[in-house]
């Protein structure tokens, strides 16, 4: 039997073996004997044996002949191996006009793993000279119920395989323990294919998941109570796989790290369509749509290579959201988790065209309108965006994009409806045209920007404009500060950032409190890192102090203020060294008067003695006072601030002079004290006794 193993693949062919054997054996006594049987004894082809094979042959004078077939056991090849067939018995069997036929037949299955215990199966079969057919059904597998169809003629077979109610749980039975662990739910499959010898040609793969729940080993991947269709169509043209498929989620929840969905009915769905060949190792997604009713629609193509991974070598997707405020919930805030748009959300309605090759955006066109982003940490906010967005790594790409607004928050500082023109390409942003945005009664004018990415390095960064007629007064109030009064206007020249170092490309003049400061010798650097530097100089002319003071609880002083910040160096925000000076200018002409408050503020930053010896004079009883001038310099190195006033005194130096009635002079005493208490006490206004009310 050795040399027929190889023509011995198929149960048909075995049984018109059989057939065989009965023809050359029989005839020649057939009318002869009653009846007649005949014992083959192993069978085998390749991967499968069949062991105990007996034929019995009744009512042989008679018309009609009945055959009894028995096979003891057949062992099946892989992937099937598991499985045993045994005690193989056909009661109707009948031969004539060369046609086998069994109506009724019983087979046991057997497997090998303890867990599946023996099941049983009717069969049936019929075998003529250019047609056979095999049905197999009641067979009882994992909870469920299975049928087997299966019908050659000449070269060419089909096989159907219905499978209903399988419990998940005892499946699990059949699959790698330690990849994916079924707890519940039914599953329906059913299986159409056709083919020719040993190659299929056509199938077609249904599957209905019905309170499916399961997870993987690893948590990537689990489902709950899941109700979920598939349709999968595949046809076999000279070694190139046409397929189509479909998927219908309908109810229970999926989840596939790191995204958690959710249905309550046909909501979602995924159809696609495309070819596949082994040989180039890469699956070619002529089609695809995945449709999510809640959140919106992504449709396109894409090439997806296996080989060493998956990498998607190109791909072209659309996506259309009427419902970004869901698209946001379910799609994007799990992949914000962790990066730096942790707590952003989006809102609004959303079409978008991108190309990906090699993993890597390409291109994207975006449409949009009612856009909304928010940020629950308050680092900013969009509301009522529209325009359009387009880029490219095309360094000759010149679409602009456009994009205007309601309102722009940046932290806790609003900005008023305006737009921006603007060129996006490569790893640059660059603005096309001057634009002014409304910002707190006033404006912000930005003549010029410009981002420059670059590879595994900060970005460079170009920015100039004007600040024109800002509200302090809701400026410091968004910013939780003290409230002030005025305005603030102001050129900021050429700011740019590189290489983790901030420069001024000229002389910031910023107009505030009916005065003027300028920083000039700008420059910062290692931002970002754990040693930032920072250098500059201002100078500060002509401060009304009755705005910069009025409302601070530090107490009020009226008169001009004039002074300077020069050589000034910091290391991680905290000054090293510099030299201070801030003042009366000389030749101020307007009133000067000080609160009883600042004075003892002012005193209580160098003693509380000071302070006491006001609250017990008669001086107590005056609001305020007049004074002559009144000034404070430091000189900061190695910890330390040397202290000076407008002039120096036989004890110390004058913080205060007096002028007018009532006259009040402030003295310090100690010239040298360590900026950190000085800092602290500028904080807390505590009490010591260098400073001296006279």
């Amino acid at each position: 039997m050795n040399g027929l193993s190889h023509c011995l693949n198929y149960p048909w062919v075995t049984i018109r073996f059989i057939l065989t054997i009965i023809f050359v054996l029989i005839t020649p006594i057939a009318n002869a004997l009653d009846s007649i049987s005949l014992n083959l004894g192993i069978i085998a082809g390749t991967q499968w044996q069949l062991e105990g094979i007996s034929v019995a042959l009744t009512g042989l004078p008679q018309k009609t002949q009945k055959l009894a077939l028995t096979i003891a056991k057949l062992s099946l090849p892989k992937p099937f191996n598991d499985l045993n067939l045994v005690n193989i018995r056909c009661t109707s069997f009948s031969w004539q006009n060369k046609e086998l036929l069994c109506e009724q037949g019983r087979a046991e299955i057997h497997s090998k793993r303890r867990q599946l215990p023996p099941t049983t199966a009717n069969f049936s079969f019929q075998i003529t000279e250019k047609r056979s057919s095999l049905k197999l059904t009641d067979l009882r597998l994992a909870g469920g119920i299975v049928a087997i169809d299966v019908e050659e003629q000449g070269e060419q077979w089909q096989l159907q395989i219905d499978a209903k109610a399988i419990d998940a749980k005892s499946v699990q039975q059949l699959l790698p323990q330690e990849q994916f662990k079924l707890k519940a739910g039914k599953i329906d499959v059913r299986l159409n294919a056709s083919g020719s010898h040993a190659l299929v040609n056509i199938f077609t793969l249904t599957g209905q998941f019905d309170g499916v729940s399961g997870q993987s080993k690893d948590g990537q991947l689990a489902t709950e109570a899941l109700v979920l269709g598939a349709t999968l169509n595949a046809q076999n043209n000279n070694g190139l796989w046409q397929w189509q498929g479909r998927i219908e989620f309908n109810g229970g929840a999926l989840y596939a790290e790191p995204l958690y969905l959710e249905s309550t009915g046909p909501h979602i769905t995924l159809d696609a369509q495309g070819d596949w060949g082994a040989s180039n190792e890469q699956i070619e997604i002529k089609s695809a749509n995945y449709r999510h009713a809640k959140a919106g629609e992504l449709s396109g193509s894409a090439t997806v290579r296996y080989k060493d991974g998956v990498s998607l070598e190109k791909a072209q997707f659309s996506l259309l959201s009427d419902n970004l405020q869901d698209l946001s919930a379910i799609y994007l805030k799990p992949l914000f988790e962790q990066t730096a748009l942790q707590g952003v959300s989006l809102a609004g309605h959303l079409k978008a065209d991108f190309s990906i090759d090699k993993q890597a955006l390409t291109r994207l066109a975006a449409t949009f309108d009612n856009l909304d982003i928010n940020d629950v940490s308050g680092r900013g906010g969009v509301q009522g965006a529209a325009g359009r967005l387009n880029w490219s790594n095309d360094e000759r790409f010149d679409q602009p994009s456009k994009i205007a607004w309601r309102q722009l928050q940046v932290h806790a500082v609003p900005l008023g409806p305006a737009g921006l023109s603007f060129l996006s390409r490569d790893h640059s942003i660059r603005l096309l045209k001057k634009t002014q945005l409304p910002l707190l009664d006033g404006a912000i004018a930005i003549n010029q920007f410009s981002w420059l990415g670059r590879k595994q390095q900060d970005p460079e960064i170009s920015f100039e404009g004007d600040l024109n007629n800002v509200s302090l007064e809701q400026l410091t109030q968004a910013l939780n500060w003290t409230p002030l009064s005025g305005t603030i206007s102001g050129h900021i020249p050429r700011i740019e950032y590189s290489n983790k170092t901030l420069s001024l490309g000229g002389e910031l003049i910023v107009k505030v409190f009916d005065g003027e400061v300028r920083v000039s010798n700008l420059a910062s650097s290692g931002l970002f890192t754990n040693l930032t530097k920072f250098h500059g100089d201002l100078e500060i002319d002509n401060l009304d102090l009755d705005q910069l003071t009025g409302k601070f609880k530090f107490g009020g002083i009226t008169g001009k203020l004039s002074g300077y910040v020069r050589q000034l160096y910091m290391e991680n925000w905290r000054p090293v060294s510099f030299f201070a000076w801030l003042g009366t200018p000389e030749n101020d002409d307007s009133r000067h008067r000080i609160s009883q408050k600042a004075v003892q503020n002012i005193a209580n930053i160098g003693g509380g003695g000071a302070a006491d010896l006001l609250s017990k004079s008669f001086l107590r009883f005056f609001e305020t006072f007049g004074y002559d001038k009144l000034g404070l310099g430091c000189y900061l190195h190695d910890g330390v601030c040397q202290l000076m006033g407008v002039e120096a005194t036989e004890s110390g130096y004058a913080i205060i002079t007096g002028g007018g009635l009532p006259r009040i002079d402030v003295i310090g005493y100690n010239p040298r004290v360590d900026w950190n208490v000085l800092m602290e006490r500028l904080g807390r206004i505590t009490t010591s006794d260098e400073v001296i009310v006279e």
